[in-house]
């Protein structure tokens, strides 16, 4: 998965900026301001510290890839920090394991995300950033709200965290799934205009708004099938193997996955066993080459992966055209504590980049709001701000009625074990809902800004 967003400073002048090391020639945010004129105690934040959390899988089930967006976000931070921070600030990311909300699989943490997340409620936090899951921060997003705790850059692509009038505080961050959906039904209907379609999905959000997007862009397929995380992690694995077999038996040319990788893993393998190969077209959350191929990387066969479309709301991690390539290889390198060993020859996977985004994003909206900022004005300064200065295809844009994130990308194709290409280099978008026609990209992002080099 990969996607993300910049921030711009409302500036009090160029002497204070230079003081903090925070220069801000050359950056191209456009923000209406939300600094206020006195510093307010504001919970989670001091006068050189400001404290974040998440819960995310760093075990169990979900953990293969998922678990280094998070520390890649951290990479992020720690990078600012040795910087100076933010307006003096250093950021302390608090990682609480939740396992996705499921135990075993080699669940070390808790797996319960109410649990977790009323631990980083008591330390306190500023807000949550980067919280990954749908069924996970679903549970916990009523709390958040209860607390007036933000909960930001959620890591899913749920069409519920665009919801500003219940959650006034919550805010996705890549582009929705049923957008995801739309384009790959327009993929298929061009590509196999006659192919005989069917879907697995995840029995959630994850797959309902996946499959309704396909359905949206005008394909129905013959077979749906939906999988539950519980029954993946009692059967380790074997669930879905009867699904796979179906989609043989009813001769299934394509078959499209909202799984997350534990899963995909999970149909790859069950499809080997008994000879099937279709198109794959599977979505960004479940598809990393390098998180996906971890189970065959010693097999005597191809990754089985190979072929397979997917999408991207990020630049490819192997693109050498893409400007944040050299950044994100210079800041993982740097934090040789949740990545050791990683150099300038090291594998970007989907899942760091997709951490560097939203981790990016937070700290160019960190500094849009300015040093005196409140939690209500720095919501202020995320709905009023175009960051087009990404990590990200499209520029990162909210509005006070639309909370969803991200609203572009292109289609991918794993070419290896390691690597995904786009399969024509076109963006595609969609209105600021996520809801509206599929069309190509009018407006892409540009570069780094040059405050954060």
């Amino acid at each position: 998965m990969v996607t993300a967003r910049r921030c711009r400073l409302a500036t009090t002048g160029t002497a204070i900026l230079l003081c903090l090391g925070l220069v801000t020639t050359g950056t191209s945010i456009v923000t209406a301001g939300a600094t206020t004129k006195h510093a307010v105690k504001v919970p989670g934040v001091t006068a050189n510290k400001i404290t974040i959390g998440a819960t995310v899988p760093l075990t169990g089930i979900a953990s293969a890839g998922y678990s280094d967006a998070a520390k890649a976000a951290n990479a992020v931070f720690k990078y600012i920090n040795h910087k100076g921070g933010v307006f003096g600030r250093k950021i302390n990311y608090v990682q609480k394991d939740d396992c996705y909300g499921t135990p075993g699989f080699g669940c070390t943490g808790v797996p319960n995300t109410v649990t977790q997340t009323k631990a980083l409620l008591a330390l306190p936090v500023f807000a949550t950033v980067g919280s990954l899951g749908t069924p996970t921060q679903d549970s916990v997003r009523s709390l958040l709200r209860a607390n007036k705790v933000p909960q930001l850059f959620v890591n899913s692509g749920s069409t519920d965290w665009n919801s500003p009038g219940a959650y006034p505080s919550l805010f996705g961050w890549q582009i929705n799934y049923h957008a995801e959906g739309k384009i790959f039904a327009q993929y298929i209907k061009t590509t196999y205009p006659t192919a005989n379609t069917c879907f697995l999905g995840q029995a959630d959000d994850f797959g309902s708004d996946g499959l309704a997007g396909i359905l949206a862009g005008g394909i129905a397929p013959s077979d749906t099938q939906l999988y539950t995380v519980g029954g993946l992690v009692v059967s380790g694995g074997a669930s879905v193997g009867p699904y796979v077999a179906k989609f043989l038996a009813d001769k299934c040319d394509v078959v499209v996955l909202y799984t997350i990788p534990g899963a995909t893993d999970a149909v790859l393998g069950a499809a080997l066993k008994i000879g099937y190969s279709p198109h794959w077209i599977i979505s960004n959350v479940g598809s990393d080459p390098v998180t996906v191929d971890e189970p065959f990387a010693k097999a005597p066969f191809p990754d089985p992966e190979i072929g397979a479309v997917s999408f991207s709301y990020l630049h490819t991690t192997t693109d050498t055209g893409n400007p944040w390539l050299a950044w994100t290889t210079k800041v993982l390198t740097a934090d040789q504590t949740d990545f050791p060993g990683f150099g300038a020859n090291s594998v970007i996977t989907g899942n760091m980049a997709n951490g560097i985004g939203w981790g990016v994003s937070f700290v160019e909206a960190l500094k849009a709001a300015g040093k005196n900022f409140t939690r209500a004005s720095f919501l202020n300064t995320l709905t009023h701000t175009t960051f087009s200065q990404t990590p990200s295809l499209t520029p990162l844009r909210y509005t006070p009625g639309n909370h969803q994130g991200l609203n572009g990308g292109f289609l991918t194709v794993v070419k290896s074990a390691t690597t995904l290409a786009p399969i024509n280099g076109q963006v595609f978008t969609t209105d600021a809902t996520n809801s509206g026609p599929i069309k190509p990209a009018t407006s892409l992002s540009s570069g780094i800004p040059s405050w954060l080099k």
